[in-house]
């Protein structure tokens, strides 16, 4: 019998990170590529989607960024436990309402004063989100009505963005990143206006940054997802 070898293709994520002087000059730009950098709650939501018929009442237990236990995705009573749970980046409903819960940051990008290594997961890293800087709308590409795609054997692209200033006053060291996701529940009928927020990436820098007061940082990540 003969078997046919496949050559491993892998999601990869591009980041760039670009400081700027308050004049708006470039200060200085790290770049980094990261293979399959998705966290163990975003492996445990990928997995409740494909099982949900068979979960028992509870589900799959998914941690929000502070370390809050959901279960999602079973037949029992618990809010987030229906198969209808959905995922948001950009112009997220109710997203003030989980800011509101969560250090006054909605979903989007957040940076980190430590990195993550050895844990593959956001949520122990709580204690050391960057706070308080300014974190602006983020924004995706390609945009609304738009699917990225490619052919067979190609690969598709497409790329989130956010942008920060330091108002904090004061020298402020990034050592890495994570990506947050609102996520929803169909409860009653209707869509539950209490989201939770969830890390599914996240990213040691190579090196930290050193960012000063009034410095602005655009953070980039463009997913590569062979087809």
């Amino acid at each position: 019998m003969s078997v046919t070898a496949f050559r491993p293709r892998h999601i990869k994520a591009k980041v760039k990170v670009t400081v700027t002087n308050p004049d708006g000059t470039v200060a200085e730009v790290v770049e980094g590529e990261y293979e399959d950098p998705f966290t163990t709650d975003f492996d445990a939501m990928f997995y409740g989607l494909f099982t949900f018929p068979i979960q028992t009442p509870g589900g799959v237990p998914v941690h929000d960024v502070a370390g809050n236990v959901y279960y999602f995705y079973s037949p029992g009573s618990n809010v987030y436990a229906t198969p209808y749970a959905g995922w948001c980046f950009v112009n997220c409903p109710y997203a003030s309402v989980a800011a509101s819960m969560y250090k006054g940051i909605g979903p989007g990008i957040w940076l980190y004063s430590s990195p993550f290594s050895p844990n593959n997961y956001v949520w122990a890293n709580y204690a050391n989100v960057i706070t308080p800087i300014t974190y602006y709308s983020p924004s995706t590409s390609p945009g609304a009505n738009a699917v990225p795609g490619a052919t067979y054997g190609g690969t598709a692209t497409f790329t989130i963005t956010q942008q920060m200033t330091n108002t904090s006053g004061s020298t402020i060291t990034v050592y890495s990143f994570a990506v947050v996701v609102a996520v929803y529940s169909i409860y009653g009928g209707a869509m539950y206006t209490s989201p939770i927020l969830v890390g599914i990436n996240y990213f040691d820098l190579s090196s930290p940054i050193t960012w000063s007061p009034s410095a602005g940082m655009t953070v980039t990540v463009t997913y590569q997802i062979p087809n």
